[in-house]
């Protein structure tokens, strides 16, 4: 049965509507697959998956009632990406989806993520599914991000799942959205912090290049127990260990851009998220030499600070190397307290085993912290 001859519901977002597939449409979704950006972000494939309009023809055709559904996802009244779901499964009420929006001029301005939580209430709402599951390539960031503020949850990591056009394989993530399940109440996710001296964007790969212009001086790593990077290369490799520990939940990275001109200046994170007990670790911050003795650490700090209390934190707590004095009066200027030193804390990359101050501020010391913060941010 053609795609084109499926009795669909339309369903309607925010800002995007999802249509039935029509045949007519084979168009579209061959012109989708030729986008090089699409091609590797969707199915880690070159680009030609549909190399004709037959091709694409026979692959809408594949979804069927009652095991699944095809739409098109329309956006200012043009065909803009695709949606399905399939394998549906009446007695457990669970099905697989799949989502993308065609057109990379039109990624991060959430049509997406409206497009995802219409056919989750589609699925919910009118079908009654308890479990939605999906497959993501552990490099598509962005979708991660979208699938986890819709409420879907990494279930899995499977290492080398798929072999790419590029002859490399990569990891595929599981996640599943369980209907009524409540998130955690406290529950970090990738947002933009903005203040008026600096900008926290979510990590993406695609920053490896400038972030390595901002961090190559070997000074930033003196601490780190690495040594620093030679290429570009070592920075993506940095970048890929910190959103893969974003994929399993335990780190949220940034990269930490100056608010005057959108210039890189370095990274920092989240990291030991801590959700049943409502805390978290702010680290793994570096700087060009041109943005320290400046506001930027402050407000970096502040931002990250005040959005964890936002969102119910109830400790807030930092590290250093014992003997990185000018790492341990930065964490003092912001009003955090020294709660112990760790003795052989751990082993560093180069096999030196270093002591840790740890430092915390707690939900009671906040408002007072913010304060302080927020009067010396004024005077700079």
């Amino acid at each position: 049965m053609s795609a084109g001859t499926l009795p669909q519901p339309v369903l309607a977002g925010e800002r995007v509507r999802l249509r039935p597939a029509r045949d007519a449409d084979a168009t579209d979704f061959v012109r989708w697959a030729a986008v090089p950006e699409f091609a590797w972000m969707q199915w880690g494939r070159s680009p030609g998956r549909f190399p004709d309009q037959e091709a694409a023809v026979a692959f809408m055709a594949r979804f069927v009632e009652p095991d699944g559904r095809l739409f098109v996802i329309e956006h200012e009244g043009r065909a803009v990406g695709s949606a399905n779901y399939r394998d549906w499964r009446p007695k457990p009420r669970s099905a697989e989806i799949g989502i993308g929006i065609g057109e990379p001029a039109l990624w991060s301005r959430g049509l997406g993520r409206d497009a995802l939580g219409t056919l989750v209430r589609h699925l919910t709402e009118d079908l009654g599914a308890h479990r939605i599951s999906l497959s993501v390539l552990s490099f598509n960031d962005r979708a991660i991000a979208s699938y986890k503020a819709c409420g879907f949850e990494v279930e899995g990591i499977e290492r080398d799942a798929v072999l790419t056009d590029r002859g490399i394989f990569v990891d595929d993530v599981r996640m599943a959205y369980i209907a009524g399940r409540v998130r955690p109440a406290f529950d970090p996710r990738p947002i933009v912090l903005r203040g008026e001296h600096v900008v926290l964007e979510p990590l993406r790969m695609e920053h490896a290049a400038a972030l390595y212009e901002a961090v190559r001086e070997p000074g930033i790593w003196t601490w780190l127990g690495t040594e620093p990077p030679a290429s570009v290369a070592d920075i993506e490799r940095y970048v890929r260990s910190a959103l893969d520990l974003q994929i399993r939940g335990e780190h949220m990275p940034w990269i930490t851009r100056r608010a005057s001109d959108g210039a890189v200046i370095g990274t920092t994170r989240y990291g030991a998220i801590d959700r049943p007990d409502r805390s978290v670790e702010i680290g793994w911050t570096m700087l060009t030499a041109s943005a320290r003795r400046t506001a930027a650490n402050t407000e970096a700090k502040y931002l990250q600070l005040r959005n964890a209390f936002d969102l119910g934190a109830i400790r807030v707590w930092l590290k250093t190397d014992v003997r990185n004095e000018r790492s341990r009066r930065a964490i003092q200027r912001i009003g955090a307290t020294l709660d112990g030193v760790i003795r052989n804390e751990r082993i560093q990359p180069n096999g030196t085993v270093r002591d840790a101050c740890y430092y915390s501020i707690v939900d009671r010391e906040w408002p007072d912290v913010r304060a302080r913060l927020e009067e010396r941010l004024r005077r700079r």
